[in-house]
């Protein structure tokens, strides 16, 4: 799990815009609060500190390849 969210958060800094909504969503579930601050350091460095919640790692990895999407639009074809 924390392998995906690696990747996922990278992808996003590397500039994919897919990947950078969903480094967001992990981001936030990570956090308490979805709370992060930023404090200016020496050399025009910025440093970001916050709370963590690890459980949030053994969670399932945001976003499922549109499986749900597709399953719901074949159930409802099926009910139709």
């Amino acid at each position: 799990m924390a392998e995906q969210y690696r990747r996922q958060i990278a992808l996003g800094l590397d500039g994919d815009p897919r990947a950078a909504l969903k480094a967001r969503v992990v981001l936030r579930e990570l956090f308490v609060g979805g709370k992060v601050d930023l404090t200016p350091g020496p050399v025009g460095s910025l440093w970001a500190t916050g709370a963590l919640q690890p459980a949030t790692l053994l969670r399932p990895a945001v976003g499922n390849g549109g499986k749900r999407e597709r399953d719901l639009a074949h159930s409802c074809r099926a009910s139709a």
